[in-house]
């Protein structure tokens, strides 16, 4: 008996550790008729497709090599699953619990944020592998027949686990930003056409690599493990900023997922450089212009949001801050504010402009044309994000009904009429009816038709115009960054609440009131 007990004390400890969210989230799960269903139609689907797949095949069966087609069929039933069904649950689940408003009771429990999220991922994960179970003994009747490569599939097997993982975190990100039930309609379209459109994408890659076997390639095994890296990046940001859209609105929601935005930007020059250096220490121009291009894309997008927040530090963070001076120096572009997130952005576009410099002797074939393109897109980007920053800090001082959502809005609005008011323009003094679709100088707003102007080699005078307009916005916004980087170096910290045992001699130490 002793045998026996040991290891169910055992299974009885280990069940009391695992997150409760997951415990909860996977009865229901396995319960609910939506996972009945799909488990159901993934086993009749792939039945069928043994069934009628080796009644078709005929003396193939045995003769041929049928194995690539039946692994083919089984994957995109196991796609289908675990790419659009299992990730578009993992939405709805942390959605259902802000619409039923049972969130707020989680939130006054011992979970934390962190422990929410883990468990509604874990869950997914949960589901995802049962499906790989389900699926398993026909991958195995796979592997009888010809033409079946275990590598290969393995390897096919664990992009599309890790796909799905990045897509169901991805989803629990996009659930915490939905608010009404407009926009959460809104976005349930915009999801399912999103995951309809990575699973045609993930087949299509899929099925090339079968075909083509590049698995041999050392070139496609590289930028398989690059890929393999920025995808776990991207997933503990999705991560980050989910439980950040959790927590309570007095926390350190920015500091996370600023340093993980940070490091994304490093690790993709970092990638980049050890590829070179383990291949000869030369860098292709088609890949350095991908990274530039790419990691200015990434500011820019990330830019849009950390640098309009509300200038607001709670007395939370302040009395959190460190009490050495040279720490709070370093974390001052990471802590919560929109000018301290544009000084962020700032920070960071010139450590890519200096990475660029210091590995463009190591690229070949890379002319001046690509240079001057990565500039005017570093320059848009300053002057772009400089007039949001400026908007969105004076906006949202008018009311506190203004939102950081309504100046992002603003700025976008401002982008759409630089990019489609010159044409206007143009068009009604009639320029175009005189000099053909040529470039004017009224353009300079619209970052596309002037980015293909300077990849022309025409018209110089566009980075001038350019720099003028990204030092304007750096100078309105140069006060406000030192006196947010000035809060955070010499802070005003509040005062500890007093406790019982110190407010008590407080109160007796005072003269008695008389009447």
């Amino acid at each position: 008996m002793s045998v026996l007990q040991i290891p169910d004390s055992r299974l009885e400890s280990f069940s009391d550790r695992m997150n409760p969210i997951l415990v909860k989230e996977t009865r229901q799960a396995l319960k609910s008729r939506s996972f009945v269903a799909t488990f159901m139609l993934l086993l009749i689907a792939s039945w069928l497709i043994c069934i009628f797949g080796s009644t078709m095949s005929g003396q193939n069966l045995e003769y041929g090599t049928p194995g690539r087609e039946f692994f083919q069929a089984f994957y995109v039933v196991l796609s289908a699953a675990v790419l659009v069904i299992v990730p578009f649950t993992a939405y709805r689940s942390l959605l259902t619990e802000q619409d039923a408003q049972t969130y707020e009771l989680l939130s006054i429990t011992s979970l934390t944020p962190r422990q929410i999220v883990l468990g509604k991922l874990s869950n997914s994960i949960v589901q995802i592998l049962v499906y790989y179970c389900a699926i398993a003994p026909f991958i195995a009747f796979t592997s009888l027949l010809q033409g079946f490569d275990l590598v290969s599939m393995v390897v096919l097997l664990l992009i599309l686990l890790g796909t799905s993982i990045l897509l169901c975190t991805f989803t629990l990100m996009l659930s915490t930003v939905a608010s009404n039930r407009q926009v959460q309609t809104l976005s349930s379209l915009f999801i399912m056409g999103g995951l309809a459109t990575a699973f045609s994408s993930i087949l299509g890659l899929s099925f090339a690599s079968m075909q083509e076997n590049v698995l041999s390639d050392p070139d496609f095994v590289t930028a398989l493990i690059c890929f393999f890296v920025m995808g776990v990046s991207y997933f503990l940001l999705f991560l980050q900023i989910t439980i950040s859209q959790l927590m309570y609105e007095a926390g350190n929601k920015s500091t996370g997922v600023r340093l993980i935005g940070t490091g994304q930007s490093l690790l993709a020059w970092g990638l980049m450089i050890a590829g070179a250096f383990y291949f000869g220490g030369r860098i292709d121009d088609d890949i350095f212009m991908m990274v530039c291009v790419m990691t200015l894309i990434h500011w820019a997008a990330f830019g849009f949001f950390v640098s309009m927040e509300r200038d607001y530090l709670s007395r939370r963070i302040r009395r959190e801050l460190p009490q050495r001076a040279a720490l709070r120096m370093l974390l001052v572009p990471f802590m919560p504010g929109g000018t301290r997130g544009y000084l962020l952005v700032l920070i960071n576009l010139m450590i890519v402009l200096t990475l660029a410099l210091l590995t463009l002797p190591m690229v070949s074939g890379f002319g001046s044309s690509e240079f001057q393109i990565i500039s005017a897109l570093m320059l848009y980007i300053v002057a772009y994000l400089g007039l949001g920053t400026f908007m969105s800090r004076n906006l949202l001082k008018v009311s506190t009904e203004l939102k950081p959502m309504h100046a992002r809005t603003l700025l976008i609005v401002i982008f759409a009429f630089g990019a489609i008011v010159p044409y206007m323009v143009l068009a009604a003094v009639g320029y175009y009816d005189r000099s053909g679709a040529g470039y004017h100088i009224l353009q300079i707003t619209d970052p596309i038709s002037t980015l293909n102007e300077i990849d022309r080699g025409r018209n110089q005078s566009i980075l001038s115009l350019l720099s003028f307009a990204a030092i304007v916005g750096v100078l309105a916004n140069f006060w406000p960054m030192m006196v947010a980087s000035h809060e955070i170096l010499s802070p005003d910290r509040p005062l500890p609440e007093p406790s019982e045992e110190t407010a008590e001699p407080m109160a007796a130490a005072d003269p008695p009131v008389s009447a």
